[in-house]
């Protein structure tokens, strides 16, 4: 077929269509541009609402070296939900689901060592639902912006696998959150993380997965 053989309305139609787009950044590049974001969830919590109490106690590489561990892990988790978005460059699901379960090891591994080095004061056991509550509110308010804004960069490529993506930028700013919220949470026992801390991590991931594949769905429904 030829340009001659072409209705002239649809030509027509295709050249109103037509306009300038910007180049897509690579996902290493996008990631660095979130270096400021890390680094306010790592900071955000304890300067917000003040270190916790039993700070100085911590060993240097129970404070900021595991909270520094969590956020690269997180970022790294990132990173790939960033290349996951853009077609060509995305991976097999299998290997995603993976670098979730290693980000989810993290988290969980950091928890216990904490909870072993330095054990957490007594706690009136009818306080602990309404400590861990204050937790997760805290952490998804840290973390809500950063998966708009994390969503919104993903919305710009087009993922394949929009939920699993969503899941894994979601999983990846929970971790990076972790890592400034446990310099402010003063209950370092196993149980309150891994359930309070880590139910504000599972949060986030489902919240991503629902605003990346809702994000998508749009997306689609406009084109048709």
């Amino acid at each position: 077929m030829t340009e001659h053989d072409i209705p002239a309305s649809l030509v027509s139609h295709v050249r109103a269509d037509l306009a300038p787009v910007r180049p897509l950044a690579s996902p290493a590049r996008r990631l660095l541009a979130l270096v400021p974001l890390a680094a306010f969830l790592l900071l955000g919590p304890p300067l917000f609402h003040d270190w916790r109490t039993n700070f100085a106690l911590l060993p240097g590489w129970t404070s900021w070296g595991l909270s520094i561990a969590e956020s690269l892990g997180g970022a790294a988790l990132l990173g790939l939900a960033l290349r996951q978005a853009v077609p060509g460059l995305d991976l097999p699901a299998r290997w995603i689901w993976l670098a979730c379960a290693g980000a989810a090891g993290v988290f969980t591994a950091v928890s216990l060592i904490t909870a072993q080095v330095l054990p957490t004061p007594p706690v009136d056991p009818s306080a602990w639902a309404r400590l861990g509550w204050e937790c997760i509110y805290m952490d998804l308010a840290f973390a809500a912006p950063a998966i708009v804004v994390t969503a919104w960069l993903v919305a710009r490529a087009l993922p394949t696998r929009p939920a699993l993506t969503g899941a894994a930028y979601g999983l990846a700013v929970g971790l990076m959150t972790d890592a400034g919220l446990r310099l402010f949470c003063w209950i370092d026992a196993a149980s309150h993380a891994l359930v309070s801390h880590g139910g504000a991590m599972l949060f986030g991931a489902l919240g991503g997965a629902a605003v990346a594949a809702t994000v998508e769905r749009i997306k689609y429904q406009r084109l048709r």
